[in-house]
C-alpha cells in the first residue's frame, strides 16, 4: 500500500508542452499538475489534452479528474499504483504529448441576458466608475466569447474569462447575503452566471432566464462544460419573461 508523503515534483522536460510542469501529492489517492498561474486558452487547452489521454491510459487506476485555470488534479486507486510508478507514468506521457496535436472538441453555449437596470443590480454603479454608459458596459460584456475554465464554487457554476479589460474590477469588499440564481457577474477578469441562490461578491450586470445544470434520474448535468465557449446575447425585459424569467430585485 502506498503511504501518504506530500511531496512536490519537477517534471523532467523533453518538450515544450510540459515546461515548468509541477507534480504534488496533496492526499494519499490526489495528485496535482500545476502549469504557470496565468489565464490563457492555449495552456487550458493543453491541460485538457493531458486530462483526456491520462483517462485513456490510467483506466485502471483513475477513479477522477477536474481541470482548473492552471491545474489538473488526479484522484486514484492508491492500492493499484504507487507513487513512483505514477510519477513515472505520468512524466512518459507529459513528455510524449506534442502541442501540435491539439484540438478542441467543445460547444458553443449561448446565454440569454436581460441587462436592464433592474436585473443588472451593479450595472449603473460599475458604468460610473468606469466612466462608461451602461450600453457600453453591456456591449463590453456581451461581445466577447468566454472560455469556460473551471466548475466550482455551488454545483454549475463555471469561471469563464476573460473579461474585457475596461470592465475589470475587484471582488465586492463585502458579499450579498443572497445573489438570486441567474445573476450574470463579473469578478477581476472572471465573468459567471449563479446558478442557485446564494451568497456572492461578484457585481451583477443582469440575469438570465436559462439554467445552468439539469437533473435526470439523479445525473448531474452542468449546462456548460470545461473548454466550451460560452456567448451572452442580450435580450429585452419582454423576451426575458417569455422564456420563464422572472426579474428578482435587490
Amino acid at each position: 500500500m502506498a503511504m501518504f508523503t506530500p511531496d512536490n515534483h519537477h517534471i523532467p522536460q523533453n518538450n515544450q508542452l510540459t515546461e515548468q510542469v509541477s507534480l504534488e501529492f496533496v492526499a494519499e489517492n490526489a495528485v496535482l499538475l500545476t502549469w504557470p498561474e496565468i489565464i490563457d486558452p492555449n495552456q487550458h487547452q493543453q491541460i485538457i489534452q493531458i486530462e483526456q489521454a491520462i483517462k485513456q491510459n490510467f483506466t485502471c487506476a483513475l477513479l477522477e479528474t477536474i481541470v482548473s485555470y492552471n491545474s489538473l488534479i488526479l484522484y486514484y486507486q492508491f492500492q493499484k499504483v504507487t507513487q513512483v510508478q505514477l510519477i513515472e507514468q505520468l512524466t512518459e506521457l507529459l513528455n510524449s504529448t506534442q502541442p501540435s496535436t491539439l484540438t478542441s472538441t467543445s460547444k458553443v453555449v449561448e446565454i440569454p441576458v436581460y441587462y436592464g437596470e433592474d436585473a443588472g443590480w451593479d450595472l449603473a454603479t460599475i458604468a460610473a466608475e468606469k466612466k462608461l454608459t451602461t450600453d457600453e458596459v453591456i456591449h463590453l460584456h456581451s461581445a466577447r466569447r468566454y472560455r469556460a475554465y473551471a466548475l466550482g464554487f455551488t454545483p454549475g457554476f463555471c469561471y469563464l474569462a476573460n473579461l474585457a479589460p475596461p470592465l475589470v474590477m475587484p471582488r465586492k469588499a463585502r458579499p450579498r447575503i443572497k445573489v438570486p440564481a441567474g445573476a450574470v457577474a463579473i469578478a477581476e477578469q472572471q465573468t459567471a452566471v449563479y446558478p442557485s441562490a446564494s451568497p456572492g461578491g461578484w457585481d451583477i450586470l443582469g440575469q438570465t432566464p436559462q439554467a445552468m445544470f439539469s437533473i435526470t434520474n439523479s445525473n448531474f448535468t452542468p449546462m456548460i462544460s470545461v473548454g466550451d465557449t460560452v456567448v451572452f446575447k442580450p435580450i429585452d425585459k419582454t423576451t426575458f419573461e417569455q422564456l420563464g424569467g422572472n426579474v428578482d430585485h435587490e
